[in-house]
């Protein structure tokens, strides 16, 4: 082949400099000011009360039993898995709802059985359960299994996150590690309310350290009406609790779907769960 047939005009060559030239600046224009999806810009009330009904029964759940912990917890886990397909549009609603549904409720009850270190030594039975469940129903699928690789990646998302709130169990097994487990959950309440700015454009870059803000509030007012944790403990509880939260509720808020009732139900429950580990590693570090 004819080297000069792959040589470029001095016009050809200044077009694409300059087509380079202006990815570069687009990049570069979308680095300085981000353009978030037109559904992050709307409020979602829904989720907000939810979060905050949520966790205010879960923090008094923790102060009942580790029982009755575990019953909220996997209530919270099925009102996830009834929303989790819907928010994330998975082809196959009912097999993904059930496969979720099932590690929602054996999770918290495998962290609640041992009576002794480590708490968490039966929650992989649970998880292994909830794939079984999830393979044998795309297995026996009768649709012709569109979007397979999706629905598997939904629930498997789905198993992940009622998986992470397992680690609350634990928390009630000694009233330190209780009493933080508590400012967490009032931490989280708190910082929900920082979702309702979320149509105001100069506030919107500040929603994560305003839900920090929060959530470190709440979580000191929770420490003085039960007489602890300690200030620090519980500020810096309340700081990680409500990011993590936030940062749940924000990510899930870019889905086409979160417009709808479910949906945001199965947010304001998946930020609740998930910071469950978050709020037991830190308990390692305090508590011990």
């Amino acid at each position: 082949m004819d080297d000069r047939a792959t040589e470029l005009t001095p016009e050809e060559e200044q077009a694409v400099a300059e087509t380079r030239a202006a990815r570069r600046a687009r990049r570069d224009a979308l680095l300085r000011e981000p353009v978030l999806p037109a559904l992050a810009t709307v409020p979602r009330p829904v989720a907000v009360v939810a979060t905050v009904v949520l966790a205010a029964l879960l923090g008094l759940a923790v102060l009942a039993d580790p029982v009755v912990l575990a019953a909220g917890l996997a209530w919270a886990g099925v009102v996830l898995a009834w929303g989790w397909p819907t928010l994330h549009g998975s082809s196959s609603r009912f097999g993904s709802s059930l496969a979720i549904g099932t590690v929602a409720v054996l999770a918290p009850a495998a962290a609640v059985l041992p009576p002794d270190e480590p708490f968490l030594r039966l929650v992989p039975v649970a998880v292994i359960v909830g794939l079984a469940v999830m393979f044998v129903h795309q297995m026996v699928r009768s649709d012709g299994r569109p979007r397979l690789t999706e629905s598997i990646a939904v629930t498997s998302f789905g198993i992940a996150a009622v998986t992470l709130a397992s680690p609350w169990v634990p928390l009630t097994r000694s009233e330190r590690a209780a009493d933080l487990a508590v400012v967490a959950f009032a931490a989280i309440a708190a910082s929900s309310l920082a979702d309702l700015v979320a149509g105001i454009p100069k506030v919107r870059p500040w929603m994560l350290p305003l839900a920090m803000l929060l959530g470190g509030g709440g979580a000191l007012l929770a420490a003085a009406l039960l007489g602890g944790p300690d200030t620090g403990p519980a500020a810096l509880t309340g700081f990680l609790a409500a990011a993590v939260a936030h940062a749940v509720r924000r990510v899930l808020s870019v889905l086409p779907a979160i417009g709808s009732f479910r949906a945001q139900l199965a947010s304001a429950a998946a930020s609740l769960l998930v910071p469950g580990v978050v709020v037991y590693v830190l308990s390692l570090a305090v508590v011990g």
